[in-house]
């Protein structure tokens, strides 16, 4: 791999784990508004465990 297919692929990585947090920040707001976790997994694509970790503590039921 040279230095440009290097920095690219850095970049594309730069990229997905921005990609991830905003997901998590939009799962987090659509929880906020009472939306199923099964609906938030779907529509954000993340996993459904991952979005059970993101619920508000003084929520959890």
């Amino acid at each position: 791999m040279n230095l440009g297919e290097a920095l690219y692929e850095k970049g594309r990585e730069k990229g997905r784990l921005i990609a991830q947090e905003e997901k998590k920040e939009i799962a987090i707001e659509m929880l906020k508004d009472g939306i199923s976790l099964e609906k938030v997994a779907k529509y954000t694509q993340l996993p459904l465990a991952t979005i059970k970790k993101l619920v508000p503590k003084d929520t959890a039921k």
